[in-house]
């Protein structure tokens, strides 16, 4: 039977065959963890996957992955078909890059696309993207001056050509990155995922006897661009400001402004008059900061559908060329979630006067707080992974905050069996803070108290560790909204001397690295919150008997 295109797909064919391709992209996340060398993609899931159609549409993206490597996947996959046309495509090749202005914002995340055939003829693309721990150049640090220093910069490249892997690309690969085996592991867990897809979308074809998914693509672009823009359409049109303070690595504070612009079925994010690029290596690549920004546009949106490129064509991102959220090249952009973390929280403060009911509670503990930890076990191996730790979720308009949550960037906390299986690390405490939980009449989500020590003697590490730190709000707290508190400041100390993140910092057995990572910041006011919950916090000892009567005027006697 010749292969063809249907007059129209009926409703029930339509909904079976949506929710399947977003099972395919389930199915590509787990092959990839399975697969995965390394516990950044394994235990934390700092990945994304996603699937395109011939157009290099989005079709579909894994809905737990982080935003930062997910949102910028359509971009990335149609640069690299700027570079490499698809006429020069063959079946059997797969292509790679890590342009951090094409893609996720920094080098460590490299792209893998596979063109997907059928027939002879070119259906779509499967395209993954995950960290990798390490890409040569400086080790994990905001402290690199220019971008040539961040590591191995991947052009847009055939990874694979008609099957067989480029000899040439994995060599120079492998020979400049110092965890190769791990970054090439993870590398081949991209390939078998991407594979995995590419069957799947063919499966489609051959049982629809369709020669491509293009009338399957139509109908799910148009009809979730009509519901994203009937979504919209209930906010009240106008334009919304705040202006937020951000403190950063040596003590520097940038400025953030927000202006969200609802006019009809659309939707515009304007940070005119953001602070410049900054000499620390904490830039945003305007694809980063459009992804974080957008991701937080959706949340609000809370639309029926996964989301593909309809979902997305009515929102637009606008930064100035030259500012901290539209770096230029060569800027230092290692440490990006520095800023774009605080992106949708930006979006929330500026639009809840005028969607109360569709806001968290201003901020959360953004940005990310972790440790890199780079060094030689006793036995001689060598250990680099990347410890994730989650502070709280701002309140919402009907509920409390969650609690140590990672929103917006959506990557696990790791275990403590992971960090003290990798590193020669205790975790001596890992607890919910009290009173970190910004007030309001819902409360945000909990931080909490992250101590590790250093082993030492024969458990201990060979030599010194070299480590680098994410984490922030050592200056500004997370705000509340609508009346509500903010969350205290954070802690770092490190060896007993406090500090704040990014720069490199040596380890030594013995050393101990205490964190205090903020909770959420708090939503309406805080006299108003149901007097059983304030005595329930207390009872549970999440609040003390010192902030119930700060705050919320209970006492406790």
């Amino acid at each position: 039977m010749e292969l063809g295109h249907p007059q129209g797909i009926d409703p029930i064919t339509l909904e079976m065959l949506w929710r399947r391709l977003v099972s395919i992209v389930g199915e590509l996340g787990s092959t990839l963890r399975r697969t995965s060398f390394s516990s950044v993609v394994r235990d934390i899931g700092d990945y994304g996957c996603a699937i395109f159609d011939s157009e290099a549409r989005l079709l579909a993206q894994t809905p737990d992955s982080t935003p930062g490597l997910c949102g910028p996947l359509g971009h990335m996959l149609r640069k690299i078909l700027e570079a490499i046309p698809p006429e020069a495509i063959e079946d059997g090749d797969i292509l790679i890059g890590n342009n951090p202005w094409a893609g996720s914002g920094h080098h460590n995340d490299v792209t893998i696309a596979l063109p997907v055939f059928f027939k002879g003829v070119r259906v779509g693309y499967v395209v993954t993207c995950c960290h990798h721990v390490d890409i040569g150049g400086r080790r994990a640090t905001t402290e690199s001056r220019d971008n040539y220093e961040e590591g191995l910069r991947i052009p847009m490249l055939k990874f694979y050509k008609r099957g067989e892997p480029n000899a040439d690309v994995m060599a120079f690969i492998a020979q400049n990155v110092r965890s190769h085996e791990t970054v090439m592991g993870d590398l081949g867990a991209q390939v078998a995922a991407c594979h995995v897809g590419g069957e799947r979308m063919r499966e489609i074809c051959a049982e629809m006897n369709w020669k491509d998914l293009q009338p399957l693509a139509n109908e799910i672009v148009s009809r979730s661009e009509d519901v994203t823009r009937a979504e919209i359409r209930k906010l009240p049109d106008g334009t919304y400001r705040h202006e937020a303070k951000i403190d950063i690595v040596g003590g520097e504070t940038l400025t953030i402004k927000t202006a969200v612009i609802i006019a009809g079925d659309e939707i515009t994010v304007d940070y005119s008059g953001t602070s410049p690029q900054v000499k620390a290596a904490i830039n945003c690549t305007l694809t980063y900061a459009s992804a974080y920004t957008t991701f937080g546009v959706l949340c609000l949106l809370d639309l029926p559908v996964p989301v593909n490129e309809g979902t997305l064509r009515p929102i637009r991102i606008v930064a100035e060329e030259g500012s901290c959220l539209n770096c230029t090249f060569p800027a230092p952009v290692f440490g990006r979630t520095a800023i774009g973390n605080f992106l949708p929280d930006m979006v929330y403060l500026a639009i809840a006067p005028a969607a109360p009911t569709r806001v968290c509670g201003g901020a959360g503990a953004t940005p990310m707080w972790g440790q890199y930890m780079f060094g030689k076990r006793r036995d001689g191996v060598d250990f680099a992974p990347f410890n994730v730790a989650s502070g709280g979720l701002g309140a919402r308009a009907t509920k409390d905050g969650v609690s140590c949550l990672a929103f917006p960037y959506n990557v696990g906390n790791t275990p403590a069996e992971i960090v003290e299986s990798e590193v020669p690390m205790l975790v001596e405490e890992r607890s919910l803070w009290q009173d970190s939980a910004g007030p309001g009449k819902f409360r945000g989500g909990f931080g909490q108290k992250y101590v590790l020590r250093m082993l030492e003697g024969e458990l201990g590490p060979l030599g010194d560790v070299l480590a680098s730190f994410r984490g922030g709000r050592f200056v500004h707290p997370p705000e509340g909204v609508l009346g509500g508190g903010a969350a205290p400041n954070g802690f770092l100390s490190i060896g007993g001397k406090q500090d704040d993140a990014g720069r490199q910092v040596l380890v030594r057995p013995g050393d101990t690295i205490i964190s205090h990572i903020p909770g959420g910041g708090g939503y309406g006011n805080p006299k108003e919150r149901d007097r059983a919950a304030v005595a329930l916090d207390l009872k549970n000892g999440l609040i003390s008997p010192e902030h119930a009567k700060k705050h919320y005027g209970f006492d406790a006697r």
